[in-house]
């Protein structure tokens, strides 16, 4: 038999050649996805960030519903209607993202909607702009201020700075709103 002066384990140029393009390919396609997967911050964000607005829109339906004072039930359809909107809004950012938000509040937060519903008159008034009006908003400008400035993300660092003055002017509103219910 002959001695064959090649080895059949020696690989090839184009072998070599094709096994580096692959390994290339891979590598890219690996940042990619790594890439359009947010960070753990960001997912947090966005799911924190739906359940304050979906606390906000249902407790702000209660408010409509069961308030007689026009001015709750003004602050309530702003609410409402912002916070309507910036729901949509993240919820389209999130599934661009392929991360799944919750359109309901959490169960701490169902709880005290359900404990603000069984209030009557100015006593329900009060607690709504107290905890759903002020301490919610001071909540909400503290997450979405750190996720302007955290969020590895750029589009949703760029909907939590765009969203931010919103909140803002939301949270003015339930003070002014609060300090008058005191009176």
């Amino acid at each position: 038999m002959p001695i064959s002066t090649t080895s059949s384990r020696t690989p090839s140029l184009k072998s070599v050649a094709i096994g580096a393009a692959v390994a290339l390919l891979s590598g890219i396609a690996i940042s990619s996805i790594a890439a359009a997967v947010p960070a753990a911050y960001d997912r947090q964000f966005l799911s924190k960030a739906a359940d304050a607005g979906s606390t906000e829109i249902a407790a702000s339906k209660v408010a409509q519903s069961k308030s007689s004072n026009e001015e709750v039930k003004k602050f309530a359809d702003a609410m409402v209607s912002g916070h309507t909107r910036v729901a949509e809004e993240l919820k389209q950012l999130a599934s661009s993202k392929q991360i799944e938000v919750s359109d309901q509040p959490a169960a701490k937060h169902k709880a005290q909607i359900d404990k603000l519903g069984r209030l009557e008159g100015p006593q329900f008034d009060k607690e709504y702009a107290a905890s759903i009006g002020v301490a919610a908003h001071q909540e909400a400008v503290k997450l979405f201020t750190d996720a302007s400035r955290k969020a590895s993300d750029p589009d949703i660092k760029a909907f939590a700075a765009k969203t931010l003055p919103a909140l803002q002017h939301h949270l003015e509103m339930a003070n002014a709103l609060h300090g008058a219910l005191a009176k």
